[in-house]
């Protein structure tokens, strides 16, 4: 995913190079008639390049960023299930759960999987972005 994004940016700064490319100034000292120079036409085209590689790569992040969930880690009965603090509800782990033990607390790096069969839903984890070491022991109800 991160060499995906090193060539868009690569490919934004190639551009932006090959347009601020203009050709050698002329000794002509007389303006158009509208007051723009060659040279202000060139800079206005950068400008224009660099607005709308920012809006695209802004996007880009905004639509395909990975989510993440912070909760406990329990063994459930459909295997590593986390209690997710950010909104409160059940998720059974699937994909990359290896270093990730019951009962600790975690935050994970994946998408939810669309369509999960069951109650239960389902979240894809790409990897354990951090581990808080001991899920705090819940009040005991009376």
């Amino acid at each position: 995913m991160k060499a995906g994004r090193s060539r868009i940016l690569a490919l934004v700064i190639v551009c932006a190079m090959a347009v601020t490319a203009t050709a050698p100034a002329s000794a002509q000292s007389s303006t158009p008639i509208g007051g723009v120079t060659k040279s202000d036409a060139a800079w206005i085209v950068v400008a224009i390049a660099a607005i709308g590689a920012g809006i695209g790569i802004g996007i880009y992040y905004a639509v395909h960023h990975n989510q993440r969930l912070t909760g406990c880690a329990v063994a459930g009965e459909h295997g590593l299930e986390l209690q997710s603090v950010d909104d409160r509800q059940m998720y059974i782990l699937v994909g990359t759960i290896a270093t990730i033990k019951p009962g600790e607390r975690v935050r994970v790096s994946g998408k939810r999987v669309r369509g999960s069969v069951g109650p239960i839903p389902q979240f894809l984890v790409e990897h354990l972005s951090k581990d808080y070491g001991a899920c705090p022991a819940s009040p005991a109800t009376p």
